[in-house]
């Protein structure tokens, strides 16, 4: 990033760098009581209804911050935009709720649910559990004071040009335009979204709809290597639905606030 002299820039930009590390956090927690089997098994947040919220968590986050990210590096110079910036304070924002929200329910399990292994209460599985979900709420609170911070240092008044501001796609394509020679494929990717009639732009409802299937029917193959055959194939049609739901839901609430597809002109 380019040092900045602006208030709203810098306030902005040290919110969303401590939200990172709070990504960060929340990211090996769920690394590690996801996917390492023996830490597993002591987790009392490991089975519904609480992991119904690590799951979900697991599918909002990518997308938020994902586009966070790429608004973030794309808009890098001395001074962001007041919309871009307030674009990105609405990523964050939206991130630290969702990992909050999470690290919430993983304190309350800690306290109430008999743990699957008693013999955890005595070993490290236990203090390692605890001290993820303890670093990453800290994590989580600092970054949310430096976003309180940077929305009280704002501008007084933000104009959101929805014809000239640019979305999640430009943003992408800006990135990739920077490589040395992706012009050739820059040009024609913009001049289909601008112009196409089948464009994401025309019909960003269908986009939606489309990304939450293949989501879905990709989680069932992600199952299927991963775990091995579905038991049934009613089972692995409600898993498709569950995420293929999530995933549309969440395109359905950040796709204005976050910019993710703007409307065609």
């Amino acid at each position: 990033m380019t040092a900045s002299s602006d208030p709203t820039t810098r306030a902005t930009r040290l919110a969303a760098n401590a939200a990172a590390f709070a990504v960060l956090a929340w990211a090996a927690l769920f690394l590690v009581t996801k996917q390492i089997y023996w830490v597993e098994t002591a987790s009392p947040f490991a089975n519904d209804p609480w992991d119904i919220v690590v799951s979900y968590a697991a599918i909002f986050l990518p997308i938020v911050v994902g586009a966070t990210f790429v608004r973030s590096i794309r808009h890098r110079g001395p001074q962001l935009e007041p919309a871009t910036a307030r674009r990105i304070r609405t990523g964050v924002a939206i991130s630290l709720l969702t990992i909050g929200l999470n690290v919430a329910t993983d304190a309350l399990a800690v306290l109430v649910v008999r743990l699957p292994e008693p013999a955890a209460t005595t070993d490290v599985r236990l203090a390692l559990l605890g001290g993820l979900v303890t670093v990453t709420g800290l994590l989580a609170i600092l970054a949310g004071a430096l976003l309180v911070r940077a929305y009280r240092v704002r501008p007084g008044q933000v104009s959101f040009d929805t014809t000239t501001e640019p979305d999640l796609l430009d943003d992408m394509l800006g990135l990739v335009g920077e490589v040395p020679g992706a012009a050739r494929v820059v040009r024609p990717l913009d001049r289909f979204l601008a112009t196409s009639a089948v464009s994401p732009r025309r019909h960003r409802l269908i986009f939606g709809l489309l990304a939450a299937v293949v989501a879905g029917l990709a989680f069932d193959v992600w199952h299927a290597i991963v775990e091995g055959p579905w038991a049934s194939f009613p089972v692995l049609l409600l898993f498709a639905a569950l995420t293929g739901g999530g995933v549309l839901v969440i395109y359905l609430i950040t796709l204005v606030p976050l910019r993710l597809i703007r409307p065609a002109s």
